[in-house]
């Protein structure tokens, strides 16, 4: 009776949670999905998990943690340029299949993963998910509870960077992907799995960022056109203060949560720096980190972008950062993405301190593993600009010694992983 009263609590918990931070309406949505669940779907995910339906042996599932996105989205591209889908039923699991329709062709079939506005996964998202042969995703697919015999789980992950893992991650797969031997022994730590699940093939959506796209060639120089900017700088912190309080990372507490920019004049200094040298800096919010809000401020040369708008452009972010011309981080994984383009890098570390403190690091000595410029305050940050804007690269050889250390590097990425698996 406990036990019963106990996960009561928790669901009426939750979806007073959904009141608190998505108001009534979503609250009454995720009212009638839980009802809906208990009364229908509870009952047909034990059936068809008791007695699973038959496999399907050509069926491929993907499910990515935004829809249709990042290195899933790149593989299941190229799966479907090469005419894989001849072969094999593709199918997507997705928030809302009417918005993928375009995509639709021979074999590939998008399906509603979740209830309508809601977290709770339907029945039918676990009959594809136990009926496929091969699955690929980039997040956890725990949610699923089980494994059939003969299923292949890939997971294809999200990158690799140079921060530390807080803690174990007990995620079921047979493969997982990441850029080079370098981080098998992290990887390991991380998952508690062996290294033979690991698989340093690098990433589809390296081929993306690699190659580009007219579509994103076409945003890029609009974004360009619009400030009358030269240099495109693409900046992609890691989140520090993130949508779920269990992920904060507190080690940066100033007006915009961002660093190096503490204030408001800093912002607006910075914006007038750009405008008079035709530079402009495109922030790309990491998906966990709340939204940042740069107040009133007229801002002419600092643009914010988030997935939303490169979902309304049709533009993959990988795709968009092959036309940058420089790249600004910190500690995320896209510094090292990016040394497979080889040009200049600025890595912001104004928390470098605090983050070595909280979180540590996957290498030794990371600061070796940061082959560009390292700023730390404003007239730091404004002498990378020029440097970029001068066409002045001093990191060529640093650069090419790390991309040697955490990179397999090939010329296609999505074929590598689809030979390896044998599809």
């Amino acid at each position: 009776m406990s036990r019963l009263t106990g996960k009561a609590k928790k669901i009426f918990g939750n979806i007073k949670k959904v009141q608190r931070e998505k108001g009534t309406k979503a609250m009454m949505w995720e009212l009638w999905s839980t009802v809906t669940y208990v009364l229908y779907d509870k009952k047909k995910i034990r059936y068809i998990k008791k007695f699973p339906p038959k496999m399907v042996e050509n069926r491929i599932l993907f499910e990515t943690n935004d829809d249709f996105t990042d290195n899933g989205r790149a593989l299941f591209d190229y799966l479907v340029k090469q005419g894989y889908n001849k072969k094999y039923e593709i199918v997507w699991l997705v928030h809302e299949p009417g918005k993928y329709k375009k995509y639709e062709t021979e074999n590939v079939k998008f399906v509603r993963n979740f209830k309508k506005n809601s977290s709770i996964r339907r029945a039918e998202a676990y009959r594809y998910a136990l009926t496929s042969k091969y699955i690929f995703y980039t997040q956890a697919f725990n949610w699923i509870g089980m494994s059939r015999k003969n299923q292949l789980f890939v997971d294809l992950w999200h990158g690799c960077g140079y921060k530390a893992n807080k803690k174990n991650r007990k995620v079921f797969f047979d493969y997982c992907l990441i850029p080079g031997d370098i981080f098998i022994k992290t990887k390991m730590e991380f998952f508690g799995c062996t290294s033979k699940k690991l698989l340093p093939l690098g990433y589809p959506r390296y081929d993306l960022m690699l190659k580009g796209s007219s579509r994103a060639a076409e945003y890029s120089k609009k974004l360009l056109e619009e400030t009358d900017s030269k240099k495109l700088i693409l900046w992609m912190p890691t989140y520090r203060h993130a949508s779920s309080e269990r992920l904060n990372e507190e080690t940066l507490n100033n007006e915009f949560n961002i660093p190096i920019i503490d204030d408001k004049q800093k912002l607006l200094e910075l914006n007038t720096f750009c405008r008079e040298n035709k530079i402009l800096i495109v922030i790309k919010k990491h998906y966990l980190q709340i939204p940042y809000d740069f107040g009133d401020n007229v801002l002419t040369n600092i643009i914010y972008l988030e997935n939303r708008d490169l979902e309304r452009e049709d533009v993959q972010l990988y795709e968009f950062i092959h036309y940058a011309d420089a790249l600004v981080s910190d500690y995320s994984s896209v510094a090292i993405d990016y040394l497979l383009l080889d040009r200049p890098l600025g890595f912001t570390l104004d928390d470098y301190k605090e983050y070595t403190e909280s979180r540590g690091w996957v290498f030794e000595n990371p600061l070796e593993y940061m082959p560009g410029s390292h700023i730390y305050n404003m007239d730091e940050f404004e002498q990378f600009l020029l440097d970029v804007k001068n066409e002045k690269d001093s990191y060529i050889e640093e650069r090419a010694k790390v991309r040697v250390q955490t990179h397999n590097v090939c010329e296609n990425y999505c074929q590598r992983v689809l030979d390896y698996l044998k599809l």
